[in-house]
C-alpha cells in the first residue's frame, strides 16, 4: 500500500472556506524526491484546487471533494510514483 491522505474542509453553503484544510498523510514518504514536504504539496495542491473552482461548483460538497481528491492524489501520484486513496470530507455549515 502506498499510504492515504485525508483532507478535511469546512465551508459555508456558498462555498466559501471557513477555517484553512486540514490535511493528513498516513504511510506515506515524509518528503518527496527534491526534498519537499508531502504534507505541503498536499496543501499546496488542495489550496490550489479550491481556487480554481468555479463558484458554482464550490456550492456542491459533492463536487468539491471529487475536485480535491484529483486535485491532490496527482502532484502526489507524480512525485511518490504511486497513486494514494485520497478521502476528502466536506463539512457544510
Amino acid at each position: 500500500m502506498s499510504g492515504i491522505v485525508m483532507v478535511s474542509l469546512a465551508m459555508n453553503d456558498k462555498g466559501v472556506l471557513l477555517a484553512n484544510p486540514e490535511v493528513d498523510l498516513i504511510g506515506m514518504p515524509e518528503t518527496a524526491g527534491n526534498g519537499q514536504s508531502m504534507a505541503e504539496l498536499a496543501y499546496e495542491a488542495v489550496v490550489e484546487t479550491l481556487e480554481s473552482l468555479p463558484r458554482t461548483r464550490r456550492r456542491d460538497p459533492d463536487s468539491v471533494a471529487e475536485a480535491v481528491r484529483r486535485g491532490v492524489r496527482a502532484p502526489l501520484a507524480e512525485r511518490s510514483g504511486k497513486k494514494p486513496p485520497v478521502t476528502v470530507h466536506v463539512l457544510v455549515v
